[in-house]
């Protein structure tokens, strides 16, 4: 029983490896390591994305190994250790990133031994960017966050921060980092760091009081920008109401000048009326003239004459019913 148990297990089909998962970075080299016990090894076949790539027939004499590599641009960057058949791939790029599996071929196996690999290549990160989101600055205490983030994405990126300047220094893990700070603290200082599997970077030092003073002058300018308008406003509102001011005296004025005008063309009536407690008395004045003027019946005048009171003298002469009285008159036109 115990022999045929052996015999089994010797020759039944070769059990496959676990999975390996390698990194590299782009135009670097990755190895791919074959660990095995397979005796008499007649073949070797190395496959990316189930197709071959290297095909390897050892050979038992001091002549150099068969080696055919299938694709031409990978000559010049495929080898392999000295010792064993693991694989070298050098000058990576992000195309090389898959499964890759080798199979070894014996006679002494029923099935071939099989090994898979996963590779994944990445670039070396960059420094990273620090972007400002203003949230408030009242009454000293600055409140914001700082993002972090890559100008070129990177695939499997972390991010983490680190805080110097309080009592113990802290980690906060993330992109964001919440800050709040016053004025009448100690100044911090911030530091991002970007991670992936085969390099890291950090960010420029922010300090917490050149960032809040910043956000200060942002709101400065906003307001002064806010105060000129106003001003601008007020200007613009007084010049209109001095030129509205201007133009009610320029009509005022002008009125003014049209009514003396008017008064002025008006003729003036004489002062025909006795004065009170005389007695007035009319008479009939003879014209020359045989012709009437035409009458102007837009302003017809009329007159009083004045006769004055008679004052009778002891020795005075008698006057014939024929002698003219004496008038005082104004002349009538």
């Amino acid at each position: 029983l115990t022999f045929i148990l052996w015999f089994s297990v010797s020759a039944g089909p070769a059990a496959s490896g676990a999975q390996q998962e390698l990194v590299g970075a782009v135009g670097g080299s990755v190895t791919f390591p074959l660990t095995h016990s397979v005796d008499r090894i007649d073949s070797i076949i190395w496959i990316f994305k189930s197709t071959t790539l290297i095909t390897i027939q050892p050979t038992t004499t001091n002549k150099p190994d068969t080696v055919i590599v299938t694709k031409n641009h990978d000559k010049g960057r495929v080898g392999f250790l000295h010792g064993n058949y693991s694989l070298k791939l050098s000058k990576l790029s992000k195309n090389d990133s898959g499964a890759y599996s080798v199979q070894i071929h014996s006679s002494s196996l029923q099935e071939p031994f099989t090994q898979e690999y996963g590779l994944r290549v990445y670039e070396h990160l960059s420094k990273p960017k620090i972007t400002l989101g203003l949230k408030s600055n009242k009454n000293g205490t600055c409140v914001t966050n700082l993002t972090c983030f890559l100008e070129r994405g990177g695939e499997d990126v972390t991010y983490s921060w680190k805080t110097l300047g309080k009592t113990s220094n802290e980690s906060h893990n993330g992109s964001v980092l919440p800050i709040t700070w016053t004025l009448r603290e100690k100044d911090m200082t911030f530091i991002c760091m970007a991670r992936n599997p085969i390099s890291s970077n950090s960010s420029n030092l922010i300090f917490a009081r050149k960032l809040c003073e910043g956000i200060a002058g942002d709101l400065d300018s906003t307001m002064g920008l806010w105060i000129s308008s106003l001003l601008i406003v007020l200007v613009l509102v007084l010049i209109i109401l001095t030129m509205w001011k201007q133009s009610l005296g320029s009509n005022e004025g002008n009125q003014k000048s049209t009514e003396e005008k008017k008064m002025d063309t008006h003729p003036e009536i004489p002062n025909c009326y006795p004065p009170s407690g005389e007695t007035a008395e009319y008479d009939t004045i003879s014209n020359p003239n045989k012709t009437i003027p035409e009458e102007n019946s837009e302003h017809p005048l009329y007159c009083t004459v004045q006769i004055p009171q008679k004052m009778e003298k002891p020795h005075s002469l008698p006057t014939s019913p024929d002698t003219p009285k004496l008038f005082i008159y104004e002349k009538v036109i």
